[in-house]
């Protein structure tokens, strides 16, 4: 009925007056520039009007009256666009794409603002990489990885295995793409790393919440990571080196002003340098490689190509002989935009393939291995009713699934699954007045008989009291289904093994209801203040069974239960310093009903706390740049983590072949456990720094950086082995130097 409704309105668009539509980007590189000013205003008479481009850099005005303006285009940092336009008489189409061109002045006073710099929706912070530099990270580029983590309702549990939980999800309910094409582990088992690097990105949207019906396939969050075209009339490269990590960056032109590449090449260092200066080795390794291709037009159509490849492979408790490894192949291409010769004022076509497969083993759990594929292909299109903006799109997706973890889960043997799924999004931007925009939404899939459909309504609205972007009231709600669950055994948070998996009972499917309201505000000049609170009912979460006793197996059980929490920033910027604060309180609740909580507790349902329930997350930075020298400081502060307590001690007996000889056979010792996530470890907090001193050498830069993790050596423990009582602490003191060479 949504979309009928939508074709029916779409069908009888007649011409007021004139179009004018195109796309803002950036000279050299073609990026796209979103929230540039335009303005339009006649020659003669009055009635200036004014709008900005959107996150397609794409901005169009209706019903333009002939005659004769002036067409001017701002944006920070880049010369201002001043053209002419004749308007005749005769109602057309005019495309007027602009590319702008970075000032030639220094510019004494631009502040790089943190997320509510933006026009952003509900649940969403937008980061560009200039930022990422605020989060010290002991390698020559900076990087997302370690960013993303000091941001509040983000939750690591350890310096190491990256895996990351947003607002109560688990990691295989975070959606992470890359120019729209899904990576499953976009980050590296040191905790630092991301195939992320400053070097490569343009721009991060990340939404903790409340996100619109165009993601579809997840329950928690999406990280939408725009990469970096290479520059289209000039060569430039970088390399680095520390002793965590070496990579070497380079862009080039391959026809001038018309197509780029760029290239990234990145390998761990850790496991070679360790033994030299940390207290013991750190057999970890990963790597990665990436190539784009860019290429535009000039008429308002830019396509890309990329390919990459990661590999991860390491340890998680440096004592045990288990190991993990992952690798990630993705590939893919997109195309989009504007022409005003067709009624859509926006066209986004996007394909790709991705594949992921990881691996656990060691000498007491065996091996275990599972792979997913998905092939995808997209179109997203943009289109303007009137003042009413249409967001509307069509996916279809082939997955294959495989895994062989009997040794694990127990009801679970080795599979292989294939399923396709197809689909479509309708979004409406409808604005009331100046002042509020309502925008309600559908996403609907069919997954081919293989599971029922899936109907999933979005809200999102956002009151602008003042008509300001950057002040806002907003709220979003929203049903999120996910079709396929990634299986972590959480009893140990020492682990980093996935296996996707169709879930057995085909009438459970993931799901989350979303709720959330917050409020932005500048405070003056040079503050920024925003707070959201959040509320989320999950369902059908894939948990392990728990049992009395510690064992390597276990059953698979499900879940239900609430998030609930609030996420608060402030940051200040004022010239060449910065400074953020930023807090997460959050509760995370799970209900399980099995068998064995009957047996030993009398109740057959227990609620409990997950690992990744994180009550309290402080994060505080600061940083200033004078000249070439810059230095940057993190403090992080999060509550302990639940783990399952040992109740006791005792030893067991085997009667399967004879009676034992209990004088002179002792039995094997187990281990008797209490209720699930009843303890909590302690507190965790950390103090990073750096600095770095840039010099000029003809037609290189050098950036010399020294700093240190964990600076005051605070003993953090990563996790709690309860198998054998012991625990692993995350790094200690770890100091450093990177050096970085580029050219200019």
């Amino acid at each position: 009925m949504y979309f009928m409704i939508f074709g029916v309105l779409t069908s009888n668009i007649k011409a007021q007056g004139s179009l004018i539509r195109g796309i803002v980007t950036d000279y050299q590189t073609g990026k796209v520039l979103d929230m540039a000013n335009i303005t339009l205003q006649p020659m003669t008479g009055k009635g200036i009007v004014g709008t900005t481009t959107d996150g397609n850099g794409l901005y169009e005005f209706n019903n333009v009256a002939a005659g004769d303006y002036v067409f001017v285009v701002r944006y920070v940092g880049y010369e201002m666009h001043i053209d002419t336009l004749t308007i005749g008489l005769r109602a057309r189409n005019i495309s007027n794409h602009v590319q702008l061109r970075h000032s030639r002045e220094e510019l004494e006073e631009i502040n790089v603002q943190g997320a509510v710099a933006e026009d952003m929706n509900p649940g969403q912070i937008s980061i560009s990489p200039e930022t990422f530099g605020r989060a010290p990270t002991p390698g020559g580029s900076a990087d997302l990885a370690s960013y993303i983590q000091t941001q509040p309702g983000v939750v690591a549990v350890g310096d190491r295995g990256g895996q990351l939980f947003v607002r109560g999800g688990t990691p295989s309910e975070n959606m992470m793409l890359m120019d729209g094409i899904l990576i499953y582990q976009p980050f590296h088992i040191i905790g630092f790393f991301s195939v992320f690097p400053e070097d490569v990105v343009s721009n991060v949207d990340f939404y903790a919440g409340g996100f619109g019906p165009r993601y579809s396939g997840r329950t928690s969050s999406v990280m939408d990571v725009r990469l970096k075209n290479g520059n289209l009339y000039n060569q430039k490269w970088s390399a680095s080196v520390s002793p965590f990590v070496s990579d070497f960056f380079f862009e080039t032109p391959v026809r001038e002003g018309k197509s780029s590449i760029i290239g990234s090449l990145r390998g761990s260092l850790i496991e070679e340098t360790s033994d030299v200066y940390l207290s013991e080795k750190q057999p970890m390794k990963f790597n990665s490689q990436l190539l784009k291709y860019y290429n535009s037009s000039g008429e308002g159509v830019n396509c890309s190509a990329l390919i990459m490849r990661t590999y991860d492979r390491g340890s998680l408790d440096f004592e045990s002989d288990d190991y993990f490894k992952w690798s990630n192949v993705v590939t893919g291409g997109r195309c989009a935009g504007a022409s005003a010769e067709s009624k859509v004022s926006f066209v986004d076509f996007n394909f790709g393939l991705s594949y992921f497969t990881n691996e656990q083993g060691g000498s007491e759990g065996g091996v275990r291995n599972s792979q997913i594929f998905k092939s995808h292909l997209d179109m997203n299109l943009t289109l303007y009713v009137g003042e009413i903006r249409f967001d509307y799109g069509f996916f279809t997706d082939y997955r294959t699934m495989s895994y062989d973890i009997a040794n694990l889960f127990v009801s679970l043997d080795e599979k292989a699954v294939a399923f396709s799924n197809a689909g479509g999004y309708l979004k409406m931007g409808v604005n009331i007045g100046e002042k509020i925009l309502i925008e309600p939404g559908v996403s609907i899939t069919s997954y081919l008989k293989r599971l029922s459909p899936s109907v999933e309504p979005r809200l999102q609205m956002s009151w602008q009291p003042r008509g300001r972007v950057d002040e806002e009231i907003h709220a979003a709600l929203g049903i999120y289904r996910q079709p396929f669950a990634g299986l972590t055994d959480f009893r140990d948070a020492g682990t980093s093994f996935t296996t996707f998996i169709l879930l057995p009972e085909s009438e459970r499917r993931m799901e989350a209801r979303h709720a959330l309201l917050g409020w932005r505000q500048p405070i003056g000049d040079f503050f920024d203040f925003s707070v959201e609170g959040y509320y989320k009912e999950i369902k059908d979460t894939p948990v392990a069974t728990w049992g009395p006793v510690a064992r390597f197996a276990t059953a698979l059980a499900y879940a239900d239960g609430t998030v609930r929490g609030m996420d608060l920033r402030l940051n200040l910027n004022y010239r060449r310093f910065y400074m953020g604060l930023g807090y997460g309180y959050s509760i995370t609740e799970y209900t399980t009903r099995q068998d064995h909580f009957g047996t030993w507790f009398g109740e057959p349902v227990q609620s409990y706390n997950p690992p990744h329930d994180r009550r309290h997350q402080l994060n505080a930075q600061t940083g200033f740049n004078v000249g070439n020298f810059s230095t940057n400081v993190s403090w992080s502060y999060g509550s302990g983590l639940p783990y399952t307590r040992p109740l006791g001690f005792d030893s067991f007996f085997s009667f399967d072949q004879r009676p034992p000889d209990v004088t002179e056979d002792y039995g094997e010792p187990r281990v008797l456990l209490d209720k699930p996530f009843k303890g909590r470890m302690p507190d965790f907090h950390r103090l990073d720094i750096s600095v770095s001193q840039a010099f000029n050498a003809g037609t290189k830069d050098i950036k010399v950086q020294a700093g240190a993790i964990n600076t005051y050596n605070r003993e953090n423990l990563f996790y709690y082995d309860v198998f054998n009582q012991r625990g692993i602490n995350q790094l200690p003191l770890t100091p450093y130097v990177s050096l970085k060479i580029e050219s200019n």
